[in-house]
């Protein structure tokens, strides 16, 4: 009921009392139609009332939602609007305030970097996802020491110095508890909060297990391309040499060292065509020519290569084709590469009468291709590094045999791209036994 509603219902009904009193003869008529009157505009009186505390209570409550408070929003217009503004604007900044905070949570539970905020006191008030793959904490560890969690690793002094000496540091460790020991490298510094004397400590962990060990790879394959390249650059320069101070004049003995030079200058063209081919592959230049191939064939085509040198070492070689019509889907010149490679190694490593085999057979939806020998066989230790570049179990005997150390390596590498798998088992005098699994079809997205 509105306000001018309200009054002109006064209005009347004390005009119609007056009215009334005015022409009504006897005063105790008068005075019962004036308690009558004065009781229903009391009613109204208290309705009106408790309508308006409703309607009050709705907009103190839900102002964004009360269109009218009828009589009571004409006395209190600017007061209505002043708090919708207010609650329009409070509501707006909450809504803000979540959505930052809920970008920073995505942020930091994506990161591959462990996050630690602490106190002053060096308690936990902030941490990430990634912490917990560093120090394998189960559930929450709001209010912990972080000092005491990270004594074990050994930075629990950087911890103190970052927190009461208010400085950056930087330290790099290497945390035996894991297994394998990873490699992290811890930052940590002091940041201001919201208050002006507000301090927190704030650490990142990086693992740094993956770098190191690249590292170290990178660091091997240089000194080991240049043992390799220097071993046969240095015979072919002495006996060039001899061959200028005089010897070229004695027909025999300059045929020995030509022969010589010519071994070694094909040693070292060996080398820099597996340099050539591992770094097509590593980089992702290589172009892979899918087509069906036959197993028997290929097996034939390897069969055919080999069997001559075989013979000679006096050899039981024996090629399986496999089942009849066996096709698969494959670069079939990587393929080549991988075959000719393993029963390369089979052959030389290999003594005299000896035996050599190799076949294929399928195994659900893959190809699998063994190759089977009774060579020197490789010690538990190395069956694990031997398709990394340049390592050699016996480098004197792989010398011997003309390896260049890169082969298995090759072989590694193609069996990835072609989306498969290749594993040794093998031991000291009892032989090895190389299997090598290729999926019968090719995914689209492994095609390249």
């Amino acid at each position: 009921m509105g306000l001018r509603f309200f009054f002109l219902v006064a209005c009347l009904l004390s005009f119609l009392g007056g009215w009334l009193a005015a022409v009504l003869p006897s005063p105790r008529e008068s005075l019962l139609l004036g308690t009558l009157l004065a009781g229903f505009l009391l009613l109204v009186v208290l309705w009106a009332f408790k309508e308006t505390e409703r309607q009050i209570r709705d907009f103190l409550s839900r102002p964004e939602s009360s269109k009218s408070l009828s009589w009571f929003t004409d006395l209190l217009d600017p007061l209505y609007e002043g708090t919708v503004h207010l609650f329009r604007e409070k509501e707006k900044a909450r809504n803000q305030a979540e959505e930052t905070s809920s970008r920073f949570v995505a942020v930091l539970d994506h990161m591959e970097e462990g996050v630690v905020v602490t106190d002053l006191k060096g308690k936990i008030l902030l941490t990430n996802k990634a912490f917990s793959r560093f120090f394998k904490w189960e559930g929450s560890v709001r209010g912990e020491s972080f000092g005491l969690l990270a004594r074990k690793a050994g930075i629990n002094d950087m911890i103190e110095s970052v927190l009461v000496q208010r400085s950056s540091v930087q330290k790099e460790i290497v945390f035996s508890e894991t297994s394998p020991p990873r490699t992290w490298s811890l930052v940590g510094t002091t940041a201001k909060g919201a208050g002006m004397t507000d301090l927190y400590g704030v650490f990142l962990l990086f693992d740094l297990t993956e770098i190191r060990h690249l590292e170290r790879v990178r660091k091997d394959f240089v000194a080991n391309v240049s043992h390799e390249i220097r071993t046969p650059l240095t015979s072919i320069r002495g006996f060039a040499e001899a061959l200028v101070d005089g010897a070229i004049d004695e027909p025999g003995t300059a045929r020995e060292f030509v022969g010589i030079i010519l071994n070694h200058a094909q040693r070292l063209g060996d080398i820099v065509s597996d340099l050539l081919h591992l770094s097509e592959l590593e980089t992702g230049k290589a172009v892979l020519d899918y087509r069906l191939v036959s197993v028997s064939s290929q097996l034939g085509r390897i069969e055919e290569l080999y069997r001559t040198i075989a013979v000679k070492k006096n050899l039981q070689f024996v090629v399986d084709p496999g089942p009849e019509g066996l096709t698969y889907e494959i670069d079939e010149g990587k393929m080549d590469l991988v075959l000719s490679n393993l029963v390369d190694n089979a052959i030389k490593y290999t003594g005299f009468n000896g035996k050599v085999s190799v076949g294929a057979h399928q195994e659900g939806a893959d190809v699998v291709f063994e190759i089977r020998d009774t060579g020197v066989g490789i010690p538990r230790t190395d069956v694990d590094r031997v398709f990394e570049r340049f390592y050699r179990v016996d480098r004197a005997r792989s010398r011997e045999m003309g390896g260049t150390g890169l082969g298995l390596a090759i072989v590694r590498h193609i069996v990835e791209i072609l989306k498969g798998t290749v594993k040794v088992q093998s031991s000291p005098g009892e032989g090895s036994v190389f299997s090598v699994r290729i999926p019968l079809v090719q995914s689209p997205e492994g095609k390249k």
